[in-house]
């Protein structure tokens, strides 16, 4: 591996996660965030992160919370408590109605621009063929400039699909992290899922990454409250991903391996900007 992007998903769930997402950033190795436009955290999360232009922003788009339209603008999209409907059941996105979609999409993203200034650098489309909910995020992600398809990586079937003609020269894989490393969070024993552990993942390169150009890995760093606890099935191991990346034992190896730690931004367009702020503010992890 001689390029790292490491992500940290869910920013913006609740102003308690984002702390932990805000400790991995600031003690840790985390170089871009995937932001959630719809959640309790949402706004404090992007106050938070206009101090941090090294940090890239990708769109979350898991539509978990409430929309930013009044639910009666978007009747498709939600349930009777005016909650997106689909957090529990992905295939009732395909109910939603395309103009809806949309303009919940570009509601997002204009409340993103009053406050933040600007929109995510990159996003997730589902692969083709795309229902009705993808489709209409893909027409919003190509109306402001939003990027995607530009990672090829395994599918839960473990077929690797391939980046979009343009973006395959850049060389940027992501492993199918679900199936390895990720598997022990769902485990019924306490004893299994004691294996979740993301430096070892690292160290003993569980997704065999060795020798790839450019690498996304995708954590979910952050803290616990009740919303979180009663809401997401993924708890613990939240907070052993904030200890884990701001581990030494990982940075020690993010040195030894001279490994350059990049964002999205810098994978895209051959910029510096993390390798910038690294060496601005003097860290060892700046690759000289």
């Amino acid at each position: 591996m001689k390029k790292l992007i490491v992500r940290a998903d869910d920013f913006g769930y609740t102003v308690a996660h984002n702390d932990g997402t805000m400790e991995a950033i600031d003690n840790g190795i985390v170089t871009s965030v995937d932001l959630m436009l719809d959640t309790p955290g949402t706004l404090d999360a992007m106050e938070r992160i206009r101090a941090y232009p090294w940090i890239s922003i990708g769109w979350h788009a898991h539509f978990w919370g409430r929309p930013v339209l009044d639910p009666s603008e978007v009747p498709s999209m939600v349930d009777a408590q005016g909650k997106f409907k689909f957090r529990h059941d992905s295939s009732l996105k395909n109910t939603c109605r395309y103009d809806e979609v949309v303009r919940e999409c570009r509601a997002q993203l204009e409340r993103m621009i009053a406050i933040l200034g600007r929109v995510p650098d990159t996003t997730s489309i589902a692969p083709e063929p795309l229902g009705v909910f993808e489709q209409a995020r893909k027409q919003v992600c190509d109306e402001y400039g939003i990027v995607y398809g530009f990672a090829c990586k395994p599918n839960r079937q473990g077929i690797l699909e391939e980046a979009l003609p343009r973006y395959q020269p850049l060389n940027i894989y992501m492993p199918n992290q679900p199936a390895t490393v990720y598997k022990a969070c769902y485990l019924d024993s306490f004893e299994a899922r004691k294996a979740y552990d993301p430096v070892r993942y690292y160290l003993e390169d569980q997704d065999h990454l060795a020798g790839k150009q450019t690498v996304i890995t995708a954590w979910h760093p952050g803290y616990l409250d009740p919303y979180v606890m009663a809401e997401s099935s993924l708890q613990q191991p939240r907070v052993i991903d904030v200890a884990a990346l701001t581990s030494d034992k990982l940075k020690q190896w993010i040195i030894d391996q001279k490994i350059e730690l990049i964002n999205h931004r810098d994978a895209l367009y051959g910029t510096h900007e993390y390798q910038n702020h690294l060496r601005h503010i003097g860290s060892p992890l700046w690759l000289r």
